[in-house]
């Protein structure tokens, strides 16, 4: 018995899609127009898919989609909702930075991960995960939490609410939405130089940035490339 802790999202696996909502698309406004023109016939990975939303989102369009994700009760949801769509998404569970535990070899055309890098302990780790498994030229695109500005309409900021921008690390707050995640499973702080210059030291260009507009900057949508 390895002692190891169950993935955070296992305890708010029922509650999550209700909160999300268990629909067929991207959670965010805008991360349609960041993606290809088409995606019929393109194999696409869905870092930290969850129950699968953005999978299927992308199945529908035509992609042939691999989910990846730690939580075993989201994948057995997605699964779940995946035999009864029949749109033949294979999911995974496991940690996307390790491929040598779900992946069978053939590359990528592109990858995506919605709402998730702030999920993610190791973002070095994963985002060479991503560069390792996508072909040349290949795209990857992210939407995220904005970790520059407060993170939500009330102002409550997307750091540690008693420690600055600058303190980097792992975060719960009692004082922010009683209704939201953060509150259940926390968050992982981070500089918006620390995001992007992981992404330059795994080989992913960054082609892309769009702000959604809002009262205040709440989300950050990233398109990047792997170098042809």
């Amino acid at each position: 018995m390895s002692g190891k802790p169950p993935p955070r999202y296992d305890e708010i696996a029922d509650w999550y899609p209700t909160w999300v909502g268990d629909g067929d698309g991207s959670i965010v406004d805008g991360v349609g127009s960041l993606l290809p023109t088409t995606l019929r016939g393109a194999r696409v990975l869905d870092v930290a898919c969850g129950h699968g939303r953005a999978s299927r989102g992308l199945a529908r369009r035509g992609a042939q989609v691999v989910g990846v994700d730690l939580s075993t009760d989201l994948i057995a949801k997605a699964r779940a909702r995946d035999a009864s769509d029949l749109l033949g998404i294979v999911y995974c569970a496991a940690d996307v930075a390790q491929p040598e535990t779900w992946w069978n070899g053939v590359l990528f055309d592109g990858a995506v991960c919605e709402m998730a890098l702030m999920d993610i302990d190791d973002i070095a780790a994963t985002c060479n995960a991503v560069a390792g498994t996508v072909r040349r030229g290949g795209w990857f695109l992210f939407s995220m939490v904005h970790p520059c500005f407060p993170g939500n309409d009330a102002g409550l900021s997307s750091w540690p609410p008693d420690r600055s921008y600058f303190d980097e690390g792992r975060w719960t707050s009692t004082d922010h939405n009683p209704n939201g995640v953060r509150i259940r499973v926390g968050s992982s702080h981070r500089t918006i130089s620390t995001y992007l210059n992981t992404l330059i030291d795994a080989g992913l260009a960054i082609e892309r940035v769009v702000e959604p507009s809002a009262p205040v900057p709440t989300i950050l949508l990233v398109a990047c490339r792997r170098a042809p």
